[in-house]
């Protein structure tokens, strides 16, 4: 049997996930810079277009793309998406028959050949072009081919087919069917919202923000607490479960299985008399005044963010309504949650492969769809990668489908290649190591695989210096400077961090033996003095230089330097616009003062040898002249980065 298909090839079609199975990612106001290699056998002249549209489009929109290297077959275009949510585009590739034509019977004319049969060629792809254009454009190519046949000599019937508006005309309508025309697949795309990319988060417990140690705060106490989080130039506030409290085999200080009347409990242990998932903790207030502090963050341009732990007490509504959601012993008993060593005896895990599956997932996109509806646009989600990837696949693209411009934020401290698929499957940020990563060699290696590897076409890295569940060796009973270290660190390797409140003020108490710090408030109300100084003004000018500088705005366009101190990491970001360039540079020992010899990537910054520049150091305001590629550095415990923006 003959075989099916083109004789044009398109492939390494870049970028693309999995080859298409996955969708790639970009923010809104992103070009998107596609390449292929496209060829076909023999020396016919090849057109290729760049085609694209907004899923459930009819129409494709498409733009020629061009041939950059002849040599190597490549080819490229750039388009910008205008809306925000799932995109495609795909590649269509066609012989171009007039311009083979017109390239091979320019060489004989040159040679002088009498070009007999060439003209009648030329004049039949006339013809051809036609039958396919439009009314007027087809009455203007036959008078063309009428004027041309009126002459006498085939050489000059050519020449006037040279003519570039004949050329225009025939080669806008061309053969686009048959084995000369081929077309890739399908390329998802998913066009996020910019704090997709670029955004600060502050983590709160919204418990945490009154002033009396014996009761929670409520969600007035959050309203007034708005200020100081926009004050320190933050523009994502995160919330911990904001649920009603289970009060079986409720945990006491310290996640003690003894609690005293007075002890709050623990917020992941979801679900009480007043209510589940869908309702708000009775001592915070109500739901009203939760839709309160959510308008008045909008108005402050703040966006709140909650976190999606879908954990149920003993006490949670799900336990009577749908007791076959949850995984169950030999003996009939249910399940609590464990992570050995770590037990959960106030927490029952649901089985997402229970029989009543349908139900269970059904209810999970309620719960997104329902917050979403009160304003809600950013959900981190509590161990997604306990759950089925499929589940996650699923649920993503259904809560998009409404509500495009949905954020979400994968708590997967997990192993590599399953964080990955989850961002691959439709999270929108992740969890990375670096909480666990401090030296230089590992910090170089983890962040070039994450900002320059294809995993960044598909994962977007959230840096948390700490979480309420990790408090690092690296802050156990640390310096002020090794909290410095570690959040410019993660305010300048990735375009989104979060801090977790409490780290402005260098909470560095270790509970025994544990990652963890002292006196956790997950178990307890905690009370701080909001104005004591701490690192606070740090934060803020970390924030501020973010916002003033599109290059810490930009994900991929990390780039590490030389520098001979191991103890100092060097490295630079440039805006895609070349105008803003920064070089930061940080002092990774908290106890001592380190010096060295950066190499400054003189190509990268924009600049050329032998030219002297500016060094302007936007933590402290100082300039400094440096000529030439080799430049001394010195940090200390008390000023330990530098973040340089270069100026020519």
């Amino acid at each position: 049997m003959i075989p099916k298909g083109s004789y044009i090839v398109i492939q390494n079609v870049e970028p693309q996930v999995d080859f298409g199975r996955y969708a790639v990612k970009r923010e809104l106001g992103d070009s998107i810079h596609v390449k292929a290699e496209i060829f076909r056998e023999g020396h016919g002249m090849i057109r290729a277009e760049l085609l694209w549209r907004k899923e459930g489009s009819k129409a494709w929109n498409r733009i020629p793309m061009t041939h950059v290297n002849p040599g190597l077959d490549q080819w490229e275009a750039a388009f910008e998406p205008k809306q925000i949510g799932r995109h495609e585009y795909r590649i269509e590739a066609y012989t171009d028959h007039f311009a083979s034509w017109l390239h091979d019977t320019k060489r004989k004319y040159e040679a002088a050949d009498t070009l007999e049969s060439e003209a009648i060629e030329g004049l039949h792809l006339m013809q051809d072009a036609a039958k396919r254009a439009p009314k007027e454009e087809a009455k203007q190519i036959a008078n063309w081919i009428r004027e041309i046949e009126g002459l006498t000599y085939a050489r000059e019937q050519a020449a006037v087919m040279f003519s570039d508006p004949i050329v225009k005309a025939v080669c806008a309508w061309p053969l686009r069917k048959g084995v000369e025309t081929g077309a890739s697949d399908p390329h998802p795309l998913m066009i996020d919202q910019l704090k997709a990319r670029f955004a600060s988060w502050y983590e709160v417990f919204p418990r945490s923000t009154g002033s009396d140690p014996k009761r929670s705060a409520t969600w007035k106490d959050v309203e007034n607490f708005l200020p100081y989080v926009a004050d320190l130039g933050f523009d994502v506030l995160y919330f911990p479960p904001i649920h009603p409290i289970g009060k079986s085999f409720k945990k006491g200080r310290n996640n003690s299985l003894t609690a005293t009347a007075d002890d709050p409990g623990c917020p992941y242990a979801i679900g009480n008399e007043h209510g589940g998932h869908f309702d708000v903790c009775e001592q915070l207030g109500t739901m009203e005044e939760f839709e309160q502090v959510v308008k008045k963050a909008a108005e402050m341009k703040i966006d709140i963010a909650i976190d999606f732990a879908i954990n149920c007490s003993y006490d949670h509504p799900y336990l009577k309504e749908h007791p076959d959601w949850f995984f169950r012993r030999p003996d009939g008993t249910i399940k609590y949650a464990e992570n050995p060593p770590k037990k959960y005896e106030d927490i029952y895990p649901l089985n997402f492969d229970c029989k009543d599956r349908d139900a269970l997932w059904n209810e999970m996109r309620r719960y997104f769809l329902f917050w979403a509806e009160k304003g809600v646009r950013i959900f981190r989600v509590d161990n997604p990668h306990t759950k089925p990837i499929i589940f996650w696949e699923w649920v993503i693209r259904e809560v998009q489908k409404k509500y495009p411009d949905v954020i979400f934020l994968a708590e997967a401290f997990t192993r590599p290649r399953v964080m990955e698929m989850l961002g691959k499957v439709g999270f929108t940020q992740s969890y990375t190591y670096f909480t666990w990563r401090s030296e230089k060699k590992e910090l170089t290696e983890y962040f070039s695989y994450l900002t320059q590897s294809p995993v960044a076409d598909y994962m977007r890295g959230n840096l948390f210096p700490t979480t309420p569940d990790i408090h690092p060796a690296y802050l156990h009973n640390a310096p002020h400077s090794a909290f410095k270290i570690r959040l410019a660190l993660a305010t300048t390797l990735s375009s989104v961090y979060g801090m977790y409140s409490g780290f402005e003020f260098c909470e560095s108490e270790p509970f025994p033996g544990k990652e963890e710090l002292n006196f956790s408030e997950k178990y307890e109300f905690k009370v701080r003095d909001w104005e004591q100084t701490g690192i606070r003004d740090f934060v803020r000018d970390l924030n501020r230089i973010r916002h003033a500088n599109p290059a810490l705005q930009e994900y991929g366009n990390l780039r590490f330097c030389d520098c001979n101190n191991d103890k100092i990491i060097a490295y630079t970001k440039s805006a895609c616009d070349g105008r803003n360039t920064l070089l930061i540079l940080v002092n990774l020992d908290a106890y001592q003062q380190q010096v060295g010899i950066v190499t400054v990537p003189l190509e990268v910054c924009g600049l050329t040898i032998g030219k002297e520049f500016t060094a302007h150091d936007l933590l402290s305001d100082k300039r400094y002249r440096w000529a030439g590629a080799d430049n001394y550095v010195e940090l200390t415990p008390e000023h330990p980065v530098h973040i340089f923006r270069i100026e020519a």
